[in-house]
């Protein structure tokens, strides 16, 4: 058979990606095999002008070369739900802290994407067996048709799609997996590639007239500088999920502390973390300046020199002294360049705090908060002080000493930590509630709890998901992006529960809101004026009232499905369809603000 090598490979090349779909439970369709196919041929077909034995050696290192990145994509996705991009070769110094984390992720399973090589060879062995002989004409005829089939196949559908307007193509695309799906593997590692080189040389990126206009419309004000007297203390709790407050195990509250919060602050339910890839630090950007993470990677890492009118910024023109604290290396996700962009005054971080026990990867929670509230101390009032927390951020490790809870009935001993570890955090939040009371900074100050995001332990098959008994795509969406919030007003006489949906953008427009000034640029809202939020996600899911909204990035935007979050059900997708496409014009416009460093742009006017 002519061309057996060149057969093979395509046929290995395409069941990798298909083990790709299953162990990701990804989709896969006819459509998606095409383009895939037409990707490969595009891109290989030219191997069947050179000899046969240098061919052979070619498809040879190409398929070790696509298993080395299917897997590596494997690994990502099963952390970030999402591929892997050439934005994130800025990341790479980040990796070896959090590195406990990702070895969870690896399976034995995983290796068979490097089955085909040995496949690829006994493909080989049989050839050299069976000489098939050289044929220069066809050889050249083949690959001509392999390339046209390829160029029409993979151009075709995307010529439709430009022509019937979707912003994928159009437009700065809002979503990597939705360019998979549209693109192929090969098509979407491609254009991302693409992109990271015009990126680099500074192509593009220019902010239009309609992008200026809408960027306007947020309120650009100066602020006035409101009354001081009131600080400001934030404090952000790592992996930590709405599904844990009121949680109890064989009789026993995983947070008893957050628990009784619930009478003394304002506790927020149906509140959900906007994080991607960043997961930590995109809470901690999008927190302080009420603008999405970016669709690959970290803004902290990636746009740390841009404008941005954040919080501690605009807090510090208020008359604000302003301060974040995290028990860690300073330079880890570029935090120190970070914070003194955005308006911190003072970074106390690892080198600031007492070298007493390590948890995990840093100091543990209790030595951080006690030593915390001390550091404020040092800060000029007003104050906002915003503190990171660690202890409880994967792999969980915990000492058997810390390990207080009664788990029996549980199985997976990295949910079993989990728990353990929540638990610890909590009796650090409650000795930080106590020490903030004696020391008188509790009853005036205005205090905000708030989970970071998920714990990465809540997908359908997990063991936190089935003992919850979440199995509807409402249920594992609130499982896997509820997060709590807490926030207690200054001299706040007593708690209550906010039923009204919000999401990580809200809480820089809620302190201001609470502190009487107005938030200029930010895409988020105040919780507590009364109205209904939008919250959306990077993928261009939202929640809004009672309705939340799934994209299906395979199909054309504004495709998906619409749920009734009230009991679960689906509704027509017409009831969500209004806010589909504002949604997606949110994650624009955040992206034009950090990518293109639109602000700086219009404040230079």
């Amino acid at each position: 058979m002519k061309f057996l090598d060149y057969w093979s490979y395509l046929l290995l090349s395409l069941a990798k990606i298909f083990l790709f779909s299953v162990l990701t439970a990804s989709a896969f369709n006819f459509n998606f095999l095409l383009i895939n196919l037409a990707a490969i041929l595009v891109m290989t077909s030219w191997a069947l002008l050179v000899k046969t034995r240098i061919r052979r050696w070619i498809l040879m290192a190409s398929l070790f070369l696509h298993s080395t990145l299917l897997i590596s994509d494997l690994w990502y996705y099963r952390y970030f739900e999402d591929l892997l991009s050439v934005a994130l070769l800025s990341d790479i110094g980040q990796m070896g802290d959090v590195g406990g984390g990702f070895l969870t992720l690896i399976q034995a399973k995983d290796f068979l994407f490097f089955a085909d090589l040995l496949l690829f060879a006994g493909v080989l062995l049989y050839l050299r067996k069976h000489p098939v002989p050289a044929d220069k004409s066809r050889s050249r005829f083949a690959a001509a048709a392999g390339f046209i089939v390829g160029v029409v196949g993979f151009a075709v559908p995307l010529a439709l799609s430009y022509a019937n307007g979707e912003k994928w193509i159009a437009d700065d695309p809002i979503s990597n997996m939705r360019e998979y799906y549209q693109l192929g593997f090969w098509g979407y590692h491609g254009v991302d590639a693409a992109r990271g080189i015009g990126d680099a040389l500074n192509i593009g990126g220019e902010v239009t007239k309609e992008e200026t206009e809408a960027i306007q419309e947020l309120n650009g004000e100066v602020i006035e500088a409101a009354a001081p007297g009131t600080n400001v203390i934030i404090l952000q709790l790592e992996s930590f999920q709405t599904s844990v407050i009121g949680q109890e195990i064989n009789g026993q509250e995983l947070t008893p502390n957050l628990n009784r919060l619930r009478e003394e602050m304002l506790y927020f339910p149906n509140f959900f973390h906007q994080t991607h890839e960043g997961r930590t630090s995109d809470a901690e950007f999008v927190v302080n300046t009420s603008l999405h993470p970016v669709k690959s990677g970290s803004v902290y890492t990636q746009y740390a020199d841009n404008e941005f009118d954040a919080l501690p910024e605009l807090l510090k023109e208020a008359g604000y002294d302003t301060a974040a604290m995290h028990a860690f290396e300073k330079d880890f996700w570029n935090r120190n360049d970070f914070y003194k962009k955005i308006g911190f005054n003072q970074f106390f971080s690892k080198e600031d705090f007492p070298k007493k026990e390590d948890i995990g990867m840093a100091l543990n929670d209790k030595d951080f908060f006690t030593t915390s509230v001390q550091l404020m101390e040092e800060l000029d009032e007003p104050f906002y002080a915003f503190m990171v927390a660690l202890t409880s951020h994967i792999p969980y490790e915990i000492p058997e000493e810390e390990k207080r809870l009664d788990l029996s009935g549980y199985n997976d001993p990295l949910l079993q930590n989990y728990y353990h570890t929540v638990h610890y955090v909590d009796a650090a939040v409650g000795l930080m509630m106590e020490q903030l009371k004696e020391n008188g900074k509790w009853d005036d100050s205005l205090v905000v709890f708030y989970g970071d995001h998920d714990s990465g332990l809540t997908a359908p098959q997990d063991e936190m998901a089935q003992k919850a008994g979440a199995d509807s795509p409402v249920e594992l969406f609130a499982l896997d992006r509820s997060v709590p919030l807490f926030i207690k007003p200054a001299n706040l006489e007593a708690g209550r529960t906010v039923e009204e949906n919000g999401g990580q953008m809200d809480i820089a427009p809620t302190v201001l809101d609470l502190l009487g000034l107005t938030p200029p640029y930010m895409l988020g809202e105040s919780l507590l004026d009364g109205e209904p939020n939008l919250t959306v996600f990077r993928d261009g899911s939202y929640r809004y009232g009672s309705l939340y909204y799934a994209p299906d990035l395979t199909r054309p935007s504004g495709s998906g499905k619409c749920y009734s979050v009230d009991d679960g059900s689906e509704v027509p997708l017409g009831d969500c369809q209004n806010r589909i496409g504002e949604a997606a014009e949110q994650l624009r416009l955040s992206d034009t603000i950090i990518e293109d460093d639109a602000l700086a742009e219009i404040q230079s006017h």
